[in-house]
């Protein structure tokens, strides 16, 4: 799978209204566009209506074609208006699939033109991702406005949005409750309206689920009452003299699974409809203060439980972590949760602005020739987060003499973890309760017991983010979870010279002063779960220094150092999702292990409402946020930020499946 999608070609008139090249079309009315964005979508829609006496915490819009975002601000416009004065907290999720995104300069060339939604579309541009193929989230006003862009095809992306193709679980998942059905029209761009696409609107909605299309063809309007909807045509916008409007009155009606079903939904997340009030989190590192954060900004209230005196107390409690990631010109699972979570990251941290416990200095990782000319053959074309500078740039940009060419991130930097963790955990709604153990996690009525060091608490939900100490709950004892110690080296801040300007990463990484010392990181050894400093590991950090950058000077001996065990998986993937129940679900997959292939109707296996977040490795500054975001979509019933595959690659369960298709037996 390439990661780039060819991006729209503009033709823009005298008139400076954006046409599309490829279909001949406009993106919006040469007249009155916005006019007619609140009259086909948001009118017909009857989102008005519906936003003001809205009960649910939690309103979900669907859209075919992105364009240059008009529908969205628009909504957003309106969802603001209609909630400024609502009692509690609510979500407005927009989900929009666009084959050929526009780039950014048109982009702000096309939204000059509505001054009035300048307030918003400012904000649109800012975070406005690269034109990357998958799935891209961006967050507005606090997170209680959510946007993911899917650049993809449109059948290809609303088909990740599915919990699973497997024919018994197509409508396992969340759902939308309103459809702009835009793109252009079905004679100019007929490969997009099509019979599958048709289905999977059907399989992403509810009855209530309303659409509304400009379009008034005869095709659109009976695949869709084929599918249970109800459709009517209705005064178009201007001179366009009918459209299409409706809701599903009957979800019922069979689906084709699309080409390639699943054969075995052992992945899918149990479908919730209703959003929790309170959620226990066990760990206060990274994992678990991203995700106390990310319920607490949809209205839930969060108890987190760590059993140190301190918050991060673990491998999140390093004096500096780099965020960064490791590109590759393979598209596999691994490099494509990557760089997806990096450049969720990239747009999560810069909210911050000057609050944040940290530098966005930029991140230069040295790389050998051969690989430096892959990855610009990939990457280096009209893009603006990364650069490929040769050595001598590089010793420009990194105030540092380098023999190397490399990969420049001009939005990373290093941050104090625990600082971090401390400002999301101080978000309105988290109490956070330390020296606070949990021996034991019971389930019962109405959910979970915890028996804690301080005695019994209970929770209805649970989600578990203790690294390794995940392994000694009951529930988590199947995971392959595996402890690997990292030392870091301290030197003096004036006994390293010259100081880098940047975070310089090789096979370790030497990052700008903090607290007048410079933090060398760091070893990486999988045969020892010591605490104590080793004086060889600050040997070994040393020498991979030196190997990288034989230029510096280094004076004196390190002045101290830290070391950690970071929590991995078997794959390098953080784990992620609904907590297995090991044994019930050995037993309802085990056919799998004389056909991997076969079909099988069993629904996974899941304790009620336990959720696991841990495993992130060294990149837990990186990729927390994002598996923050998966977690808290699970738990509160919304459309997902990742495609169905690569929440499949994170799933806890995959390690039970793979070991039944291995024929691998455990108790």
């Amino acid at each position: 799978m390439p990661y780039f999608l060819e991006p729209a070609r503009i033709d823009w008139g005298d008139d400076n209204v954006p046409v599309s090249s490829a279909y001949g079309d406009v993106y919006y009315s040469r007249e009155h566009g916005l006019d007619e964005t609140r009259h086909v979508f948001l009118h017909n829609n009857h989102l008005e209506q519906r936003w003001r006496t809205l009960r649910q915490p939690y309103f979900a819009i669907a859209e075919t074609g992105f364009g240059t975002g008009l529908n969205f601000l628009a909504a957003w416009q309106l969802w603001r208006e209609t909630q400024a004065t609502a009692p509690q907290p609510k979500t407005l999720q927009f989900v929009s699939v666009e084959k050929h995104p526009i780039a950014r300069q048109d982009l702000e060339k096309a939204l000059q033109q509505w001054p009035e939604l300048a307030p918003y579309s400012r904000q649109l541009i800012a975070q406005y991702p690269p034109l990357i193929r998958g799935h891209h989230r961006l967050q507005f006003d606090h997170g209680s406005v959510i946007l993911d862009l899917v650049f993809d095809d449109a059948q290809a992306g609303f088909s990740e949005l599915l919990a699973s193709s497997h024919p018994a679980f197509l409508r396992s998942g969340a759902t939308v409750d309103a459809w702009f059905l835009d793109g252009f029209a079905p004679g100019t761009n007929p490969g997009m309206w099509t019979e599958a696409l048709f289905d999977q609107v059907a399989a992403l909605s509810h009855s209530g689920t309303t659409f509304a299309t400009f379009t008034a063809a005869g095709f659109v309007r009976r695949a869709l009452m084929a599918r249970g909807f109800a459709a009517e045509k209705v005064p178009g916008f201007g001179r366009k003299r009918e459209m299409l409007r409706g809701e599903l009155a009957d979800d019922s009606q069979p689906l084709a699974p699309g080409k390639s079903p699943d054969n075995a939904a052992w992945h899918v997340s149990p479908k919730t409809t209703d959003r929790p009030e309170r959620v226990a989190v066990i760990g206060a590192g990274l994992a678990g203060a991203h995700t106390a954060y990310a319920l607490a900004r949809r209205g839930i209230t969060v108890d987190v439980y760590e059993q140190a005196d301190s918050v991060a107390a673990g491998a999140s409690g390093n004096p500096q972590g780099i965020l960064y990631t490791k590109l590759s010109h393979q598209a596999g699972l691994l490099n494509r949760f990557a760089l997806s979570s990096f450049l969720h990251a990239l747009r999560f941290y810069r909210q911050y602005g000057d609050a944040l416990p940290g530098e966005l200095c930029g991140v230069f990782q040295l790389l050998n020739d051969d690989k430096w000319q892959q990855l610009k053959t990939v990457f280096g074309q009209h893009q603006t987060w990364c650069r490929f500078p040769n050595a001598a740039e590089a010793s420009t940009l990194t105030g540092t003499p380098l023999r190397q060419p490399g990969v420049f991130y001009p939005g990373a930097g290093w941050l104090r973890p625990v600082e971090l963790c401390r400002q999301l955990l101080n978000c309105p709604g988290v109490t956070l309760q330390l020296n606070t153990r949990i021996d034991s996690l019971n389930q019962q009525a109405g959910g979970w017991h915890l028996e804690t060091s301080q005695g019994g608490k209970s929770a209805t939900y649970v989600v578990i983010a203790a690294s390794n100490e995940a392994r000694k709950l009951t529930q988590c004892a199947h995971l392959p979870l595996k402890p690997v110690r990292g030392q870091l080296s301290y030197f003096d801040a004036s006994a390293i010279r010259p100081t880098p300007k940047t975070v310089i990463c090789h096979e370790g990484y030497l990052a700008p002063p903090v607290d007048d010392t410079l933090v060398i990181g760091a070893s990486y050894n999988t045969h020892s779960e010591s605490l104590a400093i080793d004086p060889r590991e600050h040997d070994t950090n040393l020498e991979k220094l030196r190997a990288a950058i034989s230029e510096l000077k280094i004076g004196g001996s390190p002045s101290g150092g830290r070391a950690a065990l970071r929590c991995t998986s078997p794959d390098y993937l953080p784990v992620v999702g609904p907590a297995p129940d090991a044994h019930t679900q050995r037993q309802r997959f085990a056919a799998l292990g004389s056909n991997a292939r076969r079909r099988i109707d069993e629904s996974p296996a899941c304790y009620v409402n336990l959720y696991l977040n841990v495993a992130h490795g060294s990149r837990g500054l990186t990729s927390t946020p994002l598996a923050a975001e998966i977690l808290a979509s699970q738990i509160c019933g919304e459309v997902p930020p990742l495609p169905r595959e690569l929440l499949r690659a994170l799933s806890p369960s995959r390690f039970l499946i793979r070991d039944i298709i291995r024929g691998i037996t455990k108790p």
